[in-house]
């Protein structure tokens, strides 16, 4: 998501958009984060985290999809869809953006147990910002080299793509001391 803070308000603006437009564009991301967040975390402790975490990832690669389409695909042949197309994928994108975040907290807990929750959760944390940097910069790289944000996009569309089947492919196997304490009880 460190792309979409650091470059989309100048990618809308890139695309023809009023500043305005594209702060107010980018404002509908917080506000789709909250709503993703509460529903998606509400979800995932009626009908499991693992699936609903792999969605997530879905629903943010189908809106970098959608964003994409905005400015159009020429290689495609597909021209810029407009505001209305580069709303829905700002929609999409801020859904999926926190709800990864409950998400993945619950399925960790469900996963390795509460006992290391904190060092587990603490360490992902901690190397987020360093993945987060990366991909600031490299938006702004192949910004720089090709003139556009599609590379950052596409590339952005195909880490979601691997995420979600790492995802939802891995198994619901439990450490074995987690298995034998919820026998027990």
């Amino acid at each position: 998501m460190s792309f979409v803070n650091a470059h989309f308000v100048t990618y809308a603006r890139d695309l023809g958009y009023h500043p305005m437009a594209a702060a107010g564009a980018f404002s509908l991301i917080g506000a789709s984060a909250v709503i993703g967040s509460l529903i998606m975390g509400h979800l995932s402790d009626k009908y499991g985290r693992r699936w609903l975490l792999s969605a997530s990832y879905h629903i943010r690669a189908l809106g970098f999809v959608v964003v994409l389409l905005s400015m159009g695909v020429p290689a495609l042949g597909i021209p810029p869809l407009g505001l209305a197309t580069l709303l829905t994928g700002v929609l999409l994108v801020g859904f999926s953006w926190n709800s990864v975040v409950s998400v993945t907290a619950a399925y960790t807990s469900d996963r390795y147990g509460v006992r290391n929750l904190g060092t587990i959760y603490g360490t992902m944390f901690a190397v987020m910002p360093i993945g987060s940097g990366f991909g600031a910069f490299l938006g702004g790289l192949f910004y720089d080299i090709n003139g556009t944000y599609a590379v950052a996009i596409w590339s952005n569309i195909i880490l979601l793509l691997a995420a979600m089947t790492l995802v939802f492919f891995k198994g619901e196997t439990r450490p074995p001391e987690l298995q034998a304490a919820e026998a027990a009880a």
